[in-house]
């Protein structure tokens, strides 16, 4: 993919950069964000300034659990002025949470309130952000003598907490992390989490999982990671081929309705014939865009199979409120 001149200086293709780019969010779109992180990286090489190749290595880098990484990558982003800043100061504080350097937040977070430079947008969230590390700092020894983790925290603190669990020693919280996947009230992209931190601990014993009103016992170690599963993929590359002729943004937007429902599922899998699932997510993406002619063709074919009983379910899901991260 490169060569070199006859001083010895590696001179890439024309169009590396942005194909390392492409793949690299295809690879992350897909769940593999290791393959991302190799991707973005080797274009983040040719042109670090680019503030799209910049961000979505960062994503990947996070998503890889490579923080301190992420880190650094985000204060160059910030001296340099690369991207939208109010952006980039969220993916930082995030990671700085992931790294428990509470006090780096909450010092962060009052310097751009006293400046009175938060945009109205940011504000809530930011704020959020401030009283959970405050929180952290100011009541460490609380959580340590067995009070609740996530009882009465709000859902974003209870995200944040529970993405932080990858890091951290588990066992003083299992016993009520395995009850939250037993509680249907718990919000489902909560109980996803969290079998994901069962999974990366490597959590062997069998483990009861009520959600969105499905039920079953899974073993963490042997779950695979959320959007691998072949159902899941086959449902991908059935909605690829029915929406083949259409524009991409469509194909992209029922690919993403697909994978946040997918999401909120896991770890039980849509157990519907992949056509059908394909079919179903098809229409709805073709409603929610305005394109009446696919919709109408579409339609046709949705007295065929279960297509119908899945859309009422995406109905059913759509109601859920997706945390705002």
């Amino acid at each position: 993919m490169t060569n070199q001149d006859e001083f010895g200086k590696v001179i890439a293709f024309p169009g590396l950069k942005d194909r390392l780019f492409e793949k690299g969010v295809e690879a992350l779109e897909e769940g593999d964000a290791h393959e991302a992180c190799d991707l973005l990286s080797q274009a983040y090489e040719l042109e670090s300034l680019n503030p799209e190749i910049s961000t979505a290595l960062v994503l990947a880098l996070y998503e890889c659990k490579e923080y301190e990484e992420a880190q650094g990558i985000c204060r160059e982003m910030l001296l340099e002025g690369v991207g939208d800043y109010f952006e980039t100061v969220d993916m930082y504080l995030m990671i700085l949470i992931q790294l428990h350097e509470h006090q780096d937040v909450v010092d962060t977070l009052h310097a751009l309130f006293d400046e009175k430079e938060v945009p109205f947008e940011k504000e809530e969230h930011f704020k959020k952000l401030l009283q959970f590390s405050e929180k952290m700092l100011n009541a460490p020894e609380e959580e340590a003598h067995g009070s609740p983790l996530l009882e009465g925290k709000s859902l974003e603190e209870q995200i944040i907490i529970t993405a932080g669990l990858v890091q951290r020693n588990i066992r003083p919280y299992r016993q009520e992390l395995e009850q939250g996947l037993q509680d249907e009230e718990m919000h489902p992209f909560v109980q996803t989490m969290i079998v994901n931190v069962l999974r990366e601990h490597g959590v062997t014993n069998e483990i009861l999982v009520k959600k969105l009103g499905r039920e079953g016992v899974v073993q963490p170690e042997n779950l695979p990671e959320v959007f691998t599963s072949d159902a899941f993929r086959e449902a991908v590359l059935s909605l690829e081929e029915l929406l083949l002729q259409d524009s991409p943004t469509l194909i992209r937007h029922a690919e993403e309705v697909l994978k946040r429902h997918a999401f909120l599922l896991y770890p039980f899998d849509m157990e519907w014939d992949p056509d059908d699932i394909a079919l179903a997510y098809g229409y709805y993406a073709a409603g929610i865009l305005g394109d009446e002619d696919l919709e109408k063709n579409l339609q046709e074919k949705l007295d065929e199979g279960e297509s119908k009983t899945i859309l009422a379910f995406i109905h059913e899901l759509e109601e859920i409120s997706s945390p705002n991260i």
